[in-house]
């Protein structure tokens, strides 16, 4: 059974059990606020699923001080709305009835077109049906979770396999920007590298620009400019979900080549010999979700892209060596690392 489908199924039977017209699930809407999740109702006039809490209506007052509430009789002079309905289907109601869930997770509400449709009683019942809810959720949560282990497996297994189907390096690297951009849920991710004097950094390749002027490739950024390169000088990672409301980032590379509104940002240092020499680069349009399972994901991928790299830049510094004892000096001022030989 499709999980959303549990839920809806529930509320059908919530429905049922005390003759409601609609029951209405509100739940954390990733942004700080609340939004209807599922409902069923008798009518077709709750308002659509994503909409959000109106923080001034009784749903909004059952989350806001985090105690049940049930009305019998709506005297609709100078009363709160429902919260889900449009303000003409709102006046029918004449009994109304929710309860929190628990650890703020959110609302369950339900309504009747009869005065003195529920009692103390039903609301018991109903705080039962939320805790319910609530074990529903988790085990969909641990359902989730698990099922995103296998995906991060399943990539991890990909990508040690993709240098051998893929031994040319730009080849391998489209490939492996797509698979954990997928994986991860980033609508951008991309890699830059450090040019030969420690001066600059480029971006090496993306599956999708994140400036807002096309750039090309080659084209360098200031060592210390933006998030990238405050992780160069320091070789830490940066995590931002952008949970903070109207936190945005569009200085990932620095104010001087601002990029599209970023909530969620993550840039992982690629360190080999001692120094940062890459950064890889996820960027997302939406917040997102930063889990440790994530976090770990994404530490193992980047180890083996650093280990990519450091093969290529020993390559780089052996042909080197064979020019300068041929008398050939090198030419290319371009990052060392995208040399395919």
């Amino acid at each position: 059974m499709p999980r959303n489908e549990a839920l809806i199924n529930i509320l059908s039977i919530i429905c049922n059990v005390f003759e409601a017209h609609s029951v209405v699930l509100f739940l954390p809407d990733g942004q700080h606020g609340y939004c209807i999740e599922h409902y069923f109702s008798l009518g077709d006039d709750v308002m659509p699923q994503g909409s959000p809490l109106q923080k001034k209506s009784l749903s909004g007052i059952i989350i806001g001080k985090n105690e049940p509430l049930f009305i019998n009789n709506m005297d609709r002079k100078g009363a709160s709305s429902i919260g889900y309905y449009n303000s003409r289907e709102d006046g029918k109601v004449k009994a109304f009835m929710g309860t929190p869930l628990e650890n703020s997770m959110g609302a369950l509400c339900l309504d009747s077109k009869r005065t003195y449709s529920f009692s103390t009683k039903d609301l018991k019942i109903l705080s039962q049906f939320a805790k319910l809810i609530n074990l529903t959720l988790s085990c969909i949560r641990s359902m989730d979770a698990e099922g995103k282990k296998n995906e991060y497996f399943v990539t991890l297994k990909l990508v040690h396999n993709l240098r051998k189907r893929q031994p040319k390096w730009h080849a391998f690297l489209e490939s492996f920007l797509e698979m954990v951009s997928a994986t991860a849920a980033f609508s951008h991710t991309c890699l830059t590298v450090m040019d030969q004097r420690g001066t600059s950094y480029y971006i090496e390749g993306s599956n999708k620009p994140l400036l807002k002027k096309n750039s090309a490739s080659g084209e360098g950024f200031q060592l210390g400019s933006g998030l990238v390169g405050w992780v160069y000088k320091n070789q830490e990672p940066i995590f931002i979900d952008g949970s903070s409301p109207g936190q945005t980032s569009t200085s990932v590379f620095g104010a001087a080549a601002p990029t599209f509104d970023f909530p969620g940002v993550v840039c992982l240092p690629l360190v080999f010999q001692r120094k940062a020499r890459g950064v890889l680069v996820l960027a997302s349009e939406e917040p997102v979700t930063i889990t440790e399972d994530l976090k770990d994901f994404l530490f193992m991928v980047s180890e083996y892209l650093t280990q990519f790299l450091e093969n290529l830049f020993l390559k780089s510094r052996l042909a080197e060596a064979r020019a300068a004892l041929q008398k050939i000096t090198p030419v290319s001022e371009k990052p060392v690392l995208i040399n395919d030989n």
